[in-house]
């Protein structure tokens, strides 16, 4: 059985130097995103993990995305998030390594609480053959 943290190494080395790590200007960490940032983080988190002889785990891949201000109001960035979203796609739809394999199970864009960005939700569905 794989921990959290072995997920999030997985998940962590199949991103980096990809293109959607070149594609964004912040930083990517398995981690809590960098206080206060206002970059285009990518952040991955474990929402659940299971066990057994196949283990499931979901992850989340967030990708925050800094809003535009259009006539003193903030508005998602289309084009941006629209951009980031196909790469997302391109490198997380499906994935695999030593006794694990991994697909995107869905992706939605969400704006950020209390803050003037959307961000990029990747579901991914983590699937672990342990013998």
């Amino acid at each position: 059985m794989k921990s959290d943290i072995e997920i999030k190494d997985d998940i962590f080395n199949h991103i980096k130097g990809s293109a959607l790590e070149r594609a964004v200007n912040g930083v990517l960490r398995k981690t809590r995103r960098p206080s206060g940032s206002d970059a285009e983080d990518i952040i991955i988190s474990i929402l659940d993990n299971g066990s057994g002889d196949i283990q499931e785990a979901f992850v989340n891949v967030n990708i925050y995305v800094k809003d535009n201000i259009r006539d003193g109001q903030n508005e998602i960035n289309d084009s941006r998030c629209r951009e980031l979203c196909r790469i997302s796609i391109e490198v997380l739809e499906t994935g695999f390594g030593a006794g694990y394999r991994f697909i995107l199970d869905k992706q939605r864009v969400m704006p950020v609480n209390g803050k003037d960005e959307h961000f990029i939700n990747n579901k991914i569905l983590y699937k672990q053959v342990n013998e």
